[in-house]
């Protein structure tokens, strides 16, 4: 760690309140503790331990019990799924057999690399991009963020999460060739020799752990009864890995006093493999406690309107699914959410149809890495509209119907014909488009069919932390007659460049008013890469919105501080039958 990393630290921590502070006290010296007790753990983790603490007879019965623990879809479903699926979406199930011959291959577009082929052995602990490869260390004392090098943990961290798991799990389920199924095993097999508990940079974030598991459930599921899945060795090495995984995220959660997607996908893991070793005492307890992470955060993380508290569409889209996947299983167990949490989930997905363009374009607003829970569909990665027909199914609602404009594949998977026939169901809501505020989460959209601005008036990211967040306030986006006329320009990386970091995330690469160079709100330091000062607060909303016209006006406090201050504010008007849209600035004060 650098000299001004171990300063920045101390200074968020001065910030933090004493009983934050010694839970993380405790958490330090539980971590400590652990580390001679991973070397231990494993070997008390045996198959046979796992069979009978599930109170199976051998190895292939609880395999086969397994198979049978409710899962979004069951053993009996593969031919009906498979039938209509084919029929309904002709050209998808051709990309997904061609997507994962891709994987046969070992060709693979990560975080943006384009296609790469990787050869015989996957490259689980390297950074492809700079060659860097992390050692196989202690996890929790690994430090990955490396800014002195033009390295990336997130591309190992991305191959590791397995989410190409699925398209092999599909392929298979429409093909029938044991070849999918056998790459999944050989995989899986590589990895768990490559990457012992508790050791590598595969293990050291909590919420990876959680998303491969995630994905290693969904491709057992799937090709649990294949030829390639049949030798209890590796019978027998999958469930015993799993149970790992369980282990090691309810002991290393990522809590802080602002939880933020890290703790929402460590409650998605225990949801996930609580589920699934239901029949085991550690399996039950997984899953009372994801169950009430994933309902308590559906509150602290996002507004009564329904926006995520990260203030980026990419993140409230990850949030979403791990919402809505956690709703749908636990509705399959009889477990449902309850009303309110629904409510709220009901509430994050108008969010999404507002913000989605007639052309299924999403605004780039705040950070993005392509997270997501599990990769079941074939859509672009920035078309959101599959969450929407999944709402229109679950929800009955004609505006998401309109606004997916067809029952999309992903919600196929997750929904399976069921949700296929309560879309086609819903009649979709008649035009005119309604143009939407949602105050609390600090976003308004001014739209009709031709037109379409969002315009961003919320706080920073994380309740004033910064986070996932931009220095942005005011910003927005122009969609006009099929076009991006005016773009946010998203997130460029992460840790690979802390000077090109900070730029994507600062004021001048927003298109707001920047007053003497001074950011909306001040970074903390340059090597704090998710931390913003909360300078900049919305304040004097104006909202007016009918058939024939949209007005918004609104301020902030960002640029008070100066001396003397400075008083910026933006009015953002739409003309409908005119399209005719204005963006007007007045800034108030003295001096040049």
């Amino acid at each position: 760690m650098t000299l001004s990393e171990s300063v920045a630290r101390v200074r968020r921590g001065s910030r933090r309140s004493p009983r934050y502070l010694l839970r993380r006290v405790v958490e330090i010296a539980a971590h400590r503790l652990r580390r001679p007790w991973s070397n231990i753990f494993p070997h008390l983790v045996t198959v046979r331990s796992v069979v009978s603490a599930a109170g199976a007879d051998s190895l292939d019965a609880l395999w086969v019990r397994q198979r049978r623990t409710p899962f979004f879809f069951t053993l009996s479903d593969r031919q009906p799924w498979t039938g209509m699926f084919q029929t309904r979406f002709p050209g998808e199930s051709k990309a997904i057999v061609a997507t994962a011959d891709r994987v046969l291959r070992h060709e693979f577009d990560l975080l943006g690399s384009g296609c790469v082929t990787f050869g015989p052995a996957l490259p689980w602990h390297t950074d492809f991009k700079s060659g860097r490869e992390w050692p196989i260390e202690y996890a929790p004392g690994l430090h990955y963020s490396e800014l002195d090098r033009p390295s990336d943990i997130k591309v190992p961290w991305e191959l590791s999460r397995a989410q190409h798991f699925t398209t092999l799990g599909q392929a298979y389920w429409i093909t029938g060739d044991e070849r999918y199924a056998q790459e999944f095993a050989n995989e899986v097999t590589d990895w768990i020799a490559r990457n012992p508990w508790a050791y590598g940079v595969n293990w050291a974030c909590a919420m990876d752990v959680a998303l491969r598991a995630v994905s290693w459930i969904w491709a057992f599921y799937y090709m649990g009864g294949s030829a390639a899945c049949a030798s209890p060795a590796f019978r027998g090495r999958l469930l015993r890995s799993l149970y790992l995984h369980g282990e090691y995220i309810a002991t290393h959660i990522e809590r802080s006093d602002v939880n933020g997607n890290h703790y929402v996908c460590d409650g998605v893991g225990l949801v996930f493999l609580g589920a699934f070793f239901r029949s085991t005492a550690r399996g039950r307890r997984w899953l009372q406690t994801g169950r009430d992470m994933i309902e308590a955060e559906m509150f602290s993380q996002t507004s009564p309107d329904g926006v995520d508290c990260e203030k980026s569409t990419a993140y409230h889209r990850l949030v979403l699914e791990a919402f809505l996947t956690c709703g749908v299983l636990l509705a399959r167990t009889e477990e449902p959410f309850s009303s309110e949490w629904q409510a709220r989930l009901e509430r994050m997905l108008e969010y999404v149809e507002a913000y989605v363009k007639p052309d299924g374009r999403v605004p780039l607003i705040g950070d993005a890495d392509d997270g997501r829970i599990q990769k079941l569909g074939t859509q672009p990665l920035g078309d959101h509209r599959y969450l929407l027909s999944a709402g229109a199914a679950l929800f009955g609602r004609g505006d998401f119907k309109r606004a997916a404009q067809r029952f999309w594949d992903e919600s196929f998977w997750l929904l399976g014909p069921e949700g296929a026939a309560a879309f086609d169901t819903v009649a979709a809501a008649a035009p005119p488009l309604q143009s939407k505020a949602f105050p609390d989460g600090g976003f308004y959209v001014l739209r009709s069919d031709r037109a379409h601005v969002i315009v961003d008036c919320g706080e920073v990211g994380m309740h004033g932390r910064g986070g996932h967040g931009h220095n942005d306030i005011l910003g927005f986006e122009l969609w006009l007659d099929g076009m991006n006329l005016v773009t946010d320009c998203g997130a460029y990386l992460y840790t690979a460049s802390r000077e090109w970091r900070n730029r994507f995330r600062s004021t001048a690469f927003h298109n707001v008013v920047q007053v003497d160079g001074e950011e909306l709100n001040r970074f903390s330091s340059p090597d704090n890469l998710w931390q913003l000062r909360d300078d900049a607060r919305p304040r004097n909303v104006v909202w007016q919105s009918g058939n024939g016209a949209d007005y918004f006006r609104g301020t902030h406090t960002g640029y008070l501080r100066l001396n003397p201050p400075v008083n910026v504010t933006r009015e953002v008007s739409l003309r409908k039958e005119d399209l005719d849209v204005v963006i007007r600035d007045i800034i108030e004060g003295t001096g040049s």
